[in-house]
C-alpha cells in the first residue's frame, strides 16, 4: 500500500484587497471677498437664473389716473397743449400705442418736465412689443426720485419694476457673453444699465465685483455701498459685499485694536478704537468690532474668546478685521511650498478666530498637506464649507474625508496583505494558526473600519476586506481540519506500512479507514461550500483508494487462507472421513462466495486459485 498524500496542508492562493486611494487636492486659493473667483461664481449664478427666468407671462394694463389729478395737472401746462395730452391720453387707454406716442412725444417738446406725460410715453414704449424698454427705463428713471402724486407714483414703480424684470436677465445675460473676452466693454455696459436699474442688488454685486476685479476699489466699494441703500432686490447680498469690501480700509485704521486682541487685552482693544478717526469708527464693521470686544471683557476665560452673538457674515468680517492678514501670509508661505511655516502662523491665530471659515479652510489644507491630524483637519474643513464663497471648500472636506478612511481602513487592508505573504510560500499547522489569530484580531476590527468608512469608495474597501477575511478564515479552518484528518490518516496506516499480514489486521484497518471516511464528510459538511473543498477531496479521495486497495488485500489473504486449510486437510493422515467431507464442503462453500461476492477484487491469478480449489474439491466429493 501507497503512502500519504503532501497535500495536507494545501491553502489557496489569494490576491491582495487594494487599499483605499484619497483624493488628490491642490491648493490654489489665494485671496477670498471680491476676487476674480467669487466675481465668476457670482456671475454663471446670475447667468443661469437669467437663462431660466420665466417668458413674459403679463402685460400691464394701462391705470386711469383720478380726474381730479388729470384737472390739476392741465392746469399747469396752459391750454395750448391740452389737445395733445388729452389725444394722447385718449389713445394710450384705447392701446393705440404707436399713435399715442407720437402724440406725447410732440407734446413733451414744449412741457418736458411734465410728469404724467413722461410717464404715459414709457409706458408706450414698453407695450409696442419690446421696442424701446431700455429707453422706458431711462425716462422713468428720473421720475423714480421726483415727488409726485401717489397714485401716480406708484404707477411709474409698478412700471419700472416690470421693466426691471423683463430687462436685467437679458442685461445679465450680455454681460455674462463678454465679460471674459471684453471685461472693459461688458462692465461699462453693466454699469449704464444699473444707474438705470439701482434697485437690483445682483447686479450692484456684479458691478461692483467687476469693478474691484478690475483694480477700482474704491468705485467697487462706491457701488456696493450704493446698491446696499437702494437695493429692493437681493438687498442682503449687497450689503455683506459692501461690508468686505470696506474692510481693505478698515484693516490699518484698527490696527493698533487688533494688535490689542491678539495681545488678549480686549479693553486696550476698546480704547483704541475710540481713538479712530469718526468716519471709520462708525462703520458697522467697527461696531461689530466694539460689540464684540465688550464681550470679550467679560467673557473671555479660556484660550479662544467667546463666539461673538452676530450673523455668520458679520461675525466673519469681524474674524477677517483681525486675521485676514495672517490668513494671507499663510496661503502665500503655503503656495511657496512652505507649509510647515504656514501651520505655525495658522497654529498661533486661529484660537483667537476659531469660527473664522476661511482661517479653518486654510489650516486643514496645510494640514492634510503635512500628513498630520486629520480629525483636526476635518473639523476645519466643515467649517470652512459652510462658507459659500470659498470655492475649494468642499473639494478640501472630500479629500480630508477620504484622508481619514484611508489612515483607518489602509492599515487593516496592509495586514490583511501581510498576514496573506506570510504563507505565500507554503504552509503548516503552525503558520495556520497563526494566520487564523491575525485574520481573527483584524474581523474584530470591522465595526470600527465600517464606521469610519465616510465614502461610497471607503465602504466599498470594507466590504471586500470583510468578505477576503471571512473567505480565509472559512479556508484555513478547512485546512486546520484537513492537517489533523491527514494525521489521523497517518496513525491509521502505519501500522499497515510492512504490509497487511492477516484477515484480522485487515478487517482492523478497514474499521479505521471506513472511521476515518465518516469523519471526512462530517468535517466537509461543517465546513460548507466555497471553504477549502478540495483538500477534503484530495483526502477523501486518498482513503478510498486506500480502502480499495486494502479489500484487494483482504481478499488475497481469505484466498490464500483457503488454499493454506485445503492444502492442510490434504497432508496423509487418517482423519475421519466424514469429518474431511465436511470442512472441504465449507471450504468449497467459502470459495464459492468469495469467487461470487468479491470478483471485482480479485486479481486473475487469485480467481484461478478459487476456480482450481472448486474444481479439485468437488472431484474429491464427487
Amino acid at each position: 500500500m501507497t503512502g500519504p498524500s503532501d497535500d495536507r496542508h494545501s491553502f489557496r492562493d489569494v490576491g491582495p484587497v487594494q487599499s483605499l486611494r484619497t483624493p488628490s487636492f491642490e491648493f490654489a486659493e489665494v485671496t477670498r471677498h471680491a476676487d476674480l473667483a467669487e466675481h465668476d461664481r457670482r456671475l454663471d449664478e446670475l447667468a443661469r437664473r437669467a437663462h431660466t427666468a420665466p417668458e413674459v407671462d403679463r402685460l400691464l394694463e394701462l391705470s386711469a389716473v383720478a380726474p381730479d389729478t388729470l384737472q390739476e395737472m392741465s392746469l399747469v401746462i396752459g391750454d395750448d397743449g391740452e389737445d395733445l395730452l388729452e389725444d394722447g391720453r385718449a389713445n394710450a387707454h384705447a392701446a393705440e400705442y404707436g399713435t399715442a406716442l407720437e402724440l406725447l412725444t410732440e407734446y413733451l417738446h414744449g412741457r418736458p418736465g411734465h410728469q404724467e406725460a413722461r410717464y404715459l410715453r414709457a409706458f408706450c414704449m414698453y407695450r409696442l412689443d419690446g421696442q424701446d424698454r431700455v429707453e422706458a427705463l431711462r425716462i422713468l428713471r428720473p421720475l423714480r426720485d421726483e415727488p409726485m402724486e401717489e397714485g401716480l407714483r406708484e404707477q411709474v414703480r409698478e412700471l419700472r419694476r416690470e421693466l426691471r424684470r423683463l430687462l436685467t436677465p437679458l442685461e445679465v445675460g450680455a454681460y455674462a457673453r463678454t465679460a471674459r473676452s471684453d471685461p472693459r466693454g461688458a462692465l461699462e455696459r453693466a454699469e449704464a444699465f444699473l444707474e438705470l436699474a439701482p434697485e437690483e442688488g445682483s447686479l450692484s454685486c456684479l458691478v461692483a465685483l467687476g469693478q474691484a476685479r478690475s483694480g477700482a476699489l474704491d468705485k467697487a466699494l462706491e457701488t456696493a455701498t450704493r446698491g446696499a441703500a437702494e437695493a429692493d432686490v437681493d438687498q442682503e447680498q449687497v450689503s455683506t459685499l459692501a461690508r468686505r469690501l470696506l474692510l481693505p480700509y478698515l484693516r490699518p485704521a484698527a490696527a493698533a485694536a487688533v494688535a490689542a486682541f491678539k495681545a488678549r487685552n480686549p479693553r486696550l482693544a476698546q480704547a483704541e478704537l475710540s481713538r479712530m478717526e469718526s468716519r471709520w469708527r462708525h462703520s458697522p464693521v467697527i461696531e461689530d468690532f466694539d460689540a464684540y470686544l465688550a464681550l470679550c471683557v467679560t467673557g473671555w476665560a479660556g484660550i479662544s474668546p467667546p463666539e461673538p452673538r452676530l450673523p455668520d457674515d458679520r461675525a466673519d468680517d469681524v474674524y477677517s478685521l483681525i486675521a485676514e492678514a495672517d490668513g494671507q501670509s499663510a496661503a502665500a508661505l503655503m503656495q511657496a511650498g512652505l507649509a510647515d511655516a504656514a501651520e505655525q502662523v495658522l497654529a498661533r491665530v486661529l484660537p483667537l478666530v476659531p469660527g473664522f471659515r476661511w482661517l479653518n479652510f486654510l489650516y486643514a489644507a496645510c494640514l492634510l498637506r503635512l500628513g498630520r491630524d486629520p480629525e483636526r483637519a476635518a473639523a476645519c474643513a466643515e467649517i470652512a464649507a459652510r462658507d459659500a464663497t470659498i470655492a475649494q471648500a468642499g473639494e478640501l472636506l472630500e479629500a480630508i474625508r477620504g484622508w481619514q478612511e484611508a489612515t483607518v481602513i489602509n492599515p487593516a487592508v496592509d495586514e490583511y496583505v501581510a498576514a496573506m505573504k506570510s504563507v505565500s510560500g507554503g504552509v503548516s499547522p503552525d503558520s495556520l494558526a497563526r494566520l487564523r489569530t491575525r485574520l481573527t484580531v483584524l474581523q474584530r476590527g470591522l465595526p470600527a473600519l465600517r464606521a469610519a468608512a465616510l465614502s461610497e469608495q471607503g465602504r466599498q474597501v470594507v466590504r471586500e476586506l470583510e468578505k477576503a477575511i471571512a473567505q480565509r478564515l472559512g479556508e484555513i479552518g478547512g485546512a486546520m481540519a484537513v492537517s489533523e484528518l491527514y494525521d489521523r490518516y497517518d496513525a491509521v496506516m502505519a501500522p499497515a506500512q510492512g504490509g497487511v499480514t492477516g484477515t484480522a489486521a485487515a478487517d482492523r484497518l478497514a474499521r479505521d479507514l471506513d472511521d476515518l471516511a465518516a469523519r471526512i464528510r462530517d468535517k466537509r459538511r461543517a465546513a460548507g461550500k466555497g471553504a477549502g473543498q478540495d483538500p477534503f477531496e484530495k483526502l477523501a479521495e486518498l482513503v478510498s483508494t486506500r480502502r480499495a486497495e486494502l479489500e484487494r488485500v483482504r481478499t488475497g489473504l481469505l484466498v490464500s487462507d483457503l488454499v493454506k486449510r485445503f492444502n492442510d486437510l490434504a497432508q496423509p493422515r487418517s482423519p475421519d472421513p466424514y469429518a474431511l467431507r465436511t470442512k472441504l464442503s465449507g471450504i468449497r462453500e467459502e470459495a464459492r462466495g468469495l469467487r461470487r461476492n468479491h470478483s471485482k477484487t480479485l486479481a486473475a491469478r487469485e480467481t484461478e486459485l478459487l476456480d482450481e480449489l472448486i474444481a479439485t474439491i468437488s472431484k474429491v466429493l464427487g
